[in-house]
């Protein structure tokens, strides 16, 4: 994601984060994207490095510890003032929209599903820092319903 929206906004500076020892890449390298190396509990760069971070359907997947822990990570990295954004599945409103969470706990264990299911991992996003955390929308998909969120670092 973070490749095309580089190419998208060539006088924008990205950076995305890639497990470490992973030796996945750009395709065509860009001027204006930085590959980063780490995991949930750091993120290879200084605190305070960055305006906004983009989260896409990273903490489903994800134990309440771990959950917790990058999005500590992410508040350290962010500026004062600077925004979350998180794409990421949510409460089912409808039966059909279970699917991907429920194949979440059946891959991850029941535990990573439980908060999304519920949708109290928005309580996460607030009790590691982050104010003004709030839908901005939420949409229904095939395999389940995704949320867009947004918070502000305090």
């Amino acid at each position: 994601m973070c490749e095309v929206l580089a190419r998208q906004h060539p006088a924008v500076r990205f950076s995305a984060v890639q497990p470490a020892g992973s030796s996945t890449g750009v395709r065509d390298p860009l001027s204006n994207l930085e590959l980063l190396h780490g995991d949930q509990y750091c993120i290879g760069c200084h605190a305070a490095s960055f305006d906004k971070v983009i989260l896409s359907l990273a903490l489903h997947p994800l134990r309440q510890s771990d959950k917790v822990a990058l999005l500590k990570e992410i508040r350290r990295v962010l500026r004062h003032g600077g925004t979350l954004h998180i794409a990421d599945f949510d409460q089912p409103l409808h039966p059909r929209e279970i699917h991907a969470l429920r194949g979440t706990g059946y891959l991850f264990g029941s535990e990573t599903a439980k908060s999304h299911l519920d949708g109290s991992w928005l309580h996460l996003i607030k009790k590691t820092g982050f104010d003004g955390v709030r839908r901005v929308n939420t949409v229904s998909e095939i395999v389940g319903r995704i949320a867009i969120i947004r918070a502000r670092r305090s």
